[in-house]
């Protein structure tokens, strides 16, 4: 039977999952490891070297960066795919939460709407699944 909370959960799944492959392109891309991956890429790479440019961070600290939004998304979407709502939605509101408030510290209002967009949607999607009603 298809229900609310399944159908959200395993978009969820998917979406994260998604995120995190096209960020992995976007790294193996970024550093001429797998050029062809570029074709994938999610341009987030290009995104943080213009965001913090002003910090004067080497490029191999941003690639760290990204890979750790990569493992971050891969555990989101695998919670997410596995039902342990709690973890996935704690770990993606973390993420997501985090990039707001990077975006707020280098002033980037653009990119900031984008996240907390996101983090609402998260923050709704929780409470969607969360409702008894979520299995009908």
């Amino acid at each position: 039977m298809i229900s609310l909370r399944g159908t959200v959960l395993g978009t969820l799944a998917a979406w994260h999952g998604l995120a995190a492959f096209k960020n992995l392109c976007d790294l193996a891309a970024a550093f001429g490891i797998v050029p062809a991956a570029a074709r994938w890429r999610s341009h987030n790479f290009a995104a943080m070297e213009k965001l913090l440019a002003p910090l004067g961070l080497p490029r191999p600290l941003l690639g760290m960066l990204l890979g750790g939004v990569v493992a971050a998304e891969t555990v989101a979407a695998v919670a997410f795919a596995r039902g342990d709502r709690e973890r996935a939605f704690a770990l993606a509101a973390a993420l997501f939460g985090g990039f707001a408030l990077v975006d707020e510290l280098m002033a980037d209002y653009e990119l900031d709407r984008t996240h907390r967009e996101v983090l609402t949607f998260l923050l709704v999607a929780y409470l969607a699944t969360a409702s008894r009603n979520a299995n009908l």
